[in-house]
C-alpha cells in the first residue's frame, strides 16, 4: 500500500541538469553588470534557490542591482533559450513512467519561472508524464519554494502529508519541511547530504533508481 499519493519533483538538479545554462547565463549577467565572476565550481550553490537569492548571497550582487541582474540573466537564459542547454538525468523517464503506471499523481514544482519550466520540460520530451507544472512567479504567493508547493498542492487537491517532493537542494527540504510534505534527498544532483542533515527527509538517494525503490515497494 502506498503511503503517498502524490509525488513532486524539483527541476533544476532533480530532473536535469541546467548547470551549463544556467551558470553560462548568470556570468553573462554579472559581466553586463561590470561583477567578477566566480569559478564555475564556487557558482555551483546557485544552482536551485531563487535568482534574488543566487546573485545576492552566492554571488554577492548590491541589492540595488539585483532586479536589474535578473533581467539580463533572463534575457540570456529564455530570450535566447539558453535553458536548452540542459539534459535529463539517467533513470528520470523509467522512474516517471513506473510512477505512473503504479497511480501517483506526478508534478514539477520549481523556482524557476514557469513559462521557462514548461519550455524546457516540452523541449526534453518530460512535459507530458506530468499532471501539473507550477514554477515561481514575481507574485507574492510563488517567490519561494513553499509558495510553490503551497501552489501546487492547491491545484491538485492535495493534503500535504499525502505528498512527498524530491529535490537537491536544502531549499526543497526547507520548503517541504513548512507546507508538511515528506521530502527525498536526490543526491544525484548539485546538492550534498550534509545540507540535508538539519531536515526531516524521508531518505537520502543516489540515484533515480533509488527513490522508485522506495516509492514503489509494496
Amino acid at each position: 500500500m502506498k503511503i503517498y499519493s502524490t509525488v513532486l519533483f524539483d527541476l533544476d538538479g532533480t530532473l536535469i541538469d541546467t548547470s551549463e545554462g544556467v551558470i553560462g547565463s548568470a556570468f553573462y549577467a554579472l559581466e553586463t553588470l561590470g561583477y567578477q565572476a566566480p569559478s564555475f565550481q564556487e557558482c555551483l550553490p546557485f544552482l536551485g534557490p531563487p535568482l534574488s537569492y543566487g546573485f545576492g548571497v552566492v554571488c554577492g550582487v548590491k541589492e540595488s542591482d539585483i532586479p536589474r541582474a535578473i533581467e539580463v540573466f533572463r534575457r540570456r537564459y529564455i530570450g535566447e533559450e539558453w535553458y536548452l542547454r540542459s539534459t535529463v538525468y539517467p533513470g528520470i523517464p523509467a522512474l516517471l513512467s513506473a510512477l505512473r503506471r503504479a497511480g501517483y499523481k506526478v508534478a514539477v514544482t520549481t523556482s524557476k519561472l514557469q513559462a521557462a519550466a514548461d519550455k524546457i520540460l516540452k523541449k526534453l520530451g518530460l512535459y507530458d508524464y506530468f499532471d501539473l507544472v507550477v514554477g515561481s512567479s514575481d507574485g507574492p504567493d510563488r517567490r519561494t519554494k513553499e509558495g510553490v508547493l503551497r501552489c501546487a498542492l492547491a491545484e491538485l487537491g492535495c493534503k500535504p502529508a499525502d505528498a512527498i517532493l524530491l529535490g537537491d537542494r536544502k531549499y526543497d527540504a526547507e520548503g517541504a519541511q513548512a507546507v508538511g510534505t515528506g521530502c527525498i534527498a536526490a543526491l544525484w544532483g548539485f546538492g550534498g547530504k550534509e545540507e540535508f542533515l538539519p531536515y526531516p527527509v524521508v531518505a537520502f538517494c543516489k540515484t533515480p533508481a533509488d527513490a522508485g525503490a522506495i516509492l514503489l515497494q509494496e
